[in-house]
């Protein structure tokens, strides 16, 4: 019967639950919690309705800290210890029905742990332990390549420690040949217990690098690969290719940047809408079905590495494409002559 409770509670929270992963019922009477960290978290508790309600909140394995309390009908909140001040809050309307369930806000990685649901009513007292894991997810991960044909994969904030792999499409037995490819992996903890990661190895250039970043069951995936380079002038349109089909634009969110750093243009998925940089009004020409990107009035500061950037929540993959401009002919045959030479040419062709 008290699992039917329990889960009866849980899914009268569906309303006010942040984020809350999972909520599962061991063999030994536990609810184990698993919350994200720094959001907000649902510990469930629920007792047979009745007068006179007391609710008591306790860390245990900290010597029965006080985490939250109430009687009296009302918060008592005058022995709630420190860490919890201001972070608390149970669901009084609920109470009535049963409900003592606990609202716990910013997670920390010190909130981990066991706690005691307390509850007494005129129809008797109850005891149920919660057990809390917080985790920070892999959210993001960044890939970048290096003048020096050295790939980078980073990603930061996460918990618990996560581990990174890189793989090629199509596959190749040199990506896991110490004497080819240069691999270096590094992991810092940050003065909140999170982890960040890091590493490196050598560009293949005739392939698909693929970075992927695990932690506990969450996985996120960066790819980065180099097109063949592109040749503009002054006076030409350039067309740089993306080659991105219709129903990804849809589902993906696209980004142009110069030299991997520089912001051209944002496209949102599911829009045909574009947000162009200040800086690049005047050289973006337009963004085509596919994704490519058509520019013009080009000079010699725009020449370098353009980067297509589709993303998702999952899934980023990068495409990179150098442009190279070549000088107008004319303008090849003025810079070298004076004023004076042309004039002369003109009148002896003449």
């Amino acid at each position: 019967m008290a699992r039917v409770q329990v889960l009866m509670t849980l899914s009268g929270l569906v309303s006010v639950l942040i984020l809350l992963w999972t909520a599962t019922l061991t063999d030994g009477g536990d609810i184990h919690v698993t919350c994200v960290f720094s959001e907000d978290c649902v510990l469930p508790c629920s007792f047979q309705p009745g007068s006179d309600e007391v609710i008591h909140w306790l860390k245990p394995e900290d010597k029965d800290l006080t985490v939250h309390s109430y009687y009296y009908s009302r918060d008592q909140l005058k022995q709630q210890s420190q860490p919890y001040r201001g972070r608390t809050a149970l669901f009084n309307d609920q109470i009535p029905k049963g409900n003592a369930s606990l609202l716990l806000r910013g997670l920390t990685l010190q909130d981990q742990g066991r706690y005691k649901c307390y509850t007494s009513t005129i129809n008797g007292n109850k005891k149920s332990f919660i057990n809390i894991a917080v985790e920070a997810p892999v959210r993001l991960v960044d890939i970048k390549l290096t003048s020096d044909d050295i790939i980078t994969c980073s990603s930061t904030g996460i918990y618990p420690e996560p581990k990174l792999t890189w793989s090629t499409e199509p596959p190749s037995d040199l990506s896991f040949d110490p004497g080819t490819i240069q691999n270096s992996t590094s992991v810092k903890v940050d003065d909140q217990g999170l982890y960040d990661i890091t590493s490196t190895k050598q560009f293949s250039l005739d392939r698909t690098n693929i970075c992927t970043v695990t932690s506990g069951t969450v996985e996120r995936t960066a790819t980065l690969k180099q097109q063949d380079a592109v040749q503009g002038s002054p006076s030409s349109e350039v067309s740089i290719l993306c080659r991105v089909s219709q129903s990804d634009l849809l589902t993906f969110d696209l980004t142009w940047r110069f030299n991997q750093t520089d912001t051209i243009l944002t496209s949102t998925k599911g829009t045909s809408q574009m947000q162009v940089d200040e800086q690049w009004k005047e050289q973006v020409q337009s963004l085509s079905d596919s994704g490519s990107l058509q520019l013009h009035k080009l000079t010699m500061v725009h020449q370098g590495t353009y980067s297509c950037e589709l993303s998702t929540a999952r899934d980023t993959h990068l495409v990179l494409t150098y442009l190279e401009i070549t000088p107008d002919k004319l303008s090849d045959v003025s810079d070298g002559l004076s004023p004076g030479s042309i004039t002369g040419i003109i009148i002896a062709a003449v």
